[in-house]
């Protein structure tokens, strides 16, 4: 994959099919896309297989498959994990992606919403009022476990801290990941995330850029007290919210870093837009700020 390349992140394209999306990269010119397992299922559930993605992904590459969730399970939840997991690296080998993306839990903000109210929830909690130091050994025993089942797939990982989960940011997860110590293991800065937990440029600007598998840029409004639920914080467009923007991909450009770039939208209007001109947008954006 060539230096500072833009992926092309599933968002941008919002409910288009697996052929639209890869049409609408090529046409605007990206390196490289980041399709997730849903939509690889819905195409492999219509007859095709991996041979018909890479015929029309022709020369542009998978940076990443998104996601595998809630990755601190225990228990018999542990069994489950790895079954999804191995199904996913499967899935994302057949069809050349370069990594795989791991998220932290309770994914659903609604089980955070209750436990801060004391209030039942019936669902998945996770890790949620466990001890800080029991929480991050569950996440350096599953990242372990999970990179060295990734080996075998010949795939990287990157970890993404939720905001509203006990791991929040790059701030918690990054000794974390350093804990784990394996090679295939990476993060990934996503601006929403880290903003709304506090992170600034200045942190980012101290990364170890041999840790960044890849930038996640977005926006985000401004925190207040409640969950920082992705349906009201992020439906935001490009440069409307209250994330520095250029700030912040100068800070990341100045470790080294030069590794893919991707935007990644929940803003309801820009879900509507006409995805190859909302396409070229962002291709030109990304362009400015990262290679400008």
């Amino acid at each position: 994959m060539r230096q500072n390349a833009l992926s092309l992140q599933s968002s941008v394209v919002g409910r288009a099919n697996l052929r639209t999306y890869i049409q609408a990269a090529k046409a605007a010119g990206f390196d490289c896309i980041e399709p997730t397992k849903i939509q690889l299922d819905y195409f492999f559930q219509a007859g095709y297989k991996a041979a018909d993605i890479h015929e029309l992904l022709g020369n542009l590459e998978i940076s990443s498959v998104g996601w595998l969730s809630d990755i601190e399970r225990r228990g018999g939840d542990e069994i489950s994990l790895l079954r999804e997991a191995e199904k996913l690296f499967e899935t994302a080998s057949r069809v050349g992606s370069h990594a795989v993306e791991l998220i932290n839990g309770p994914v659903d903000w609604h089980a955070v919403d209750c436990f801060r109210r004391g209030v039942p929830y019936k669902g998945y909690m996770g890790l949620l009022g466990y001890p800080q130091k029991e929480q991050y050994q569950v996440m350096v025993k599953n990242l372990r476990t999970l990179a060295d089942l990734a080996v075998q797939f010949d795939l990287e990982l990157f970890f993404e801290p939720l905001c509203w989960t006990p791991i929040p940011s790059l701030k918690e997860a990054i000794p974390i990941v350093e804990e784990a110590g394996r090679e295939n293991l990476k993060i990934v800065v996503d601006f929403y995330h880290n903003y709304i937990a506090g992170l600034d440029a200045e942190f980012l600007s101290k990364i170890n850029k041999d840790l960044i598998l890849g930038v996640h840029i977005c926006n985000s409004g401004e925190p207040d007290e409640r969950v920082p639920c992705e349906e009201i914080f992020r439906d935001v467009a490009f440069y409307e919210g209250a994330v520095p923007i250029k700030e912040w991909v100068d800070a990341i450009k100045s470790t080294g870093f030069r590794g893919w770039w991707a935007y990644e939208t929940f803003s309801k209007r820009e879900a509507e837009e006409e995805i190859y001109t909302f396409t070229k947008f962002v291709y030109q954006e990304l362009e400015k700020l990262v290679r400008g």
